[in-house]
């Protein structure tokens, strides 16, 4: 018991040197990156990744419905979403990526019912100050080219995300 205890606190401290200066990670929003060396990975697993944590941090993927996309099509579309989230917070703020990894990187994917309610969900989002990540299609299968299939949401603290994509569906 003893054990546990104290790997829970040595736990709790660690995971927040990856926070902001408070440790709130909803403060991380408006930090400029930096922060953390990139080298620092003794507490990664092989994969680069760990799934642990409380899970204060996700990425939503918002899919539009109306494209009646498949799922391999829809998949893709989200992965590119994803990828394009990553790259902008690896440029903007490396403390806010780094705490969605230690997370396990939690990613939600949503509906919504055509172009013009995504777009506006996109503005909403930005407003927020989330990272938003619109992809267009290169039009090479099922879709229309420049066609926007998918917005990612996020990463960001859940609280923030939730306000803005709470009221969509699963997909």
């Amino acid at each position: 018991m003893v054990g546990v205890g104290l790997g829970m606190c040595i736990g709790f401290f660690a995971r927040g040197s990856f926070l902001s200066d408070n440790g709130n990670p909803e403060d991380m929003m408006d930090s400029g990156g930096g922060g953390a060396d990139d080298s620092d990975d003794e507490d990664w697993d092989e994969d680069g990744f760990l799934a642990e944590g409380s899970g204060e941090m996700k990425l939503v993927l918002v899919v539009r419905n109306d494209l009646k996309m498949g799922k391999g099509k829809a998949a893709a579309q989200c992965s590119h979403a994803t990828l394009k989230a990553y790259k902008q917070l690896q440029k903007r703020n490396k403390n806010l990526l780094r705490a969605w990894e230690m997370n396990g990187q939690p990613k939600v994917v949503v509906k919504i019912d055509d172009e013009a309610s995504l777009m506006d969900l996109s503005a909403l989002a930005r407003e927020a100050g989330l990272t938003v990540s619109v992809i267009q299609d290169a039009g090479r299968t099922q879709i229309a080219p420049g066609s926007r299939t998918v917005v990612g949401i996020g990463p960001g603290p859940i609280d923030l995300i939730d306000q803005v994509t709470g009221h969509l569906k699963l997909y």
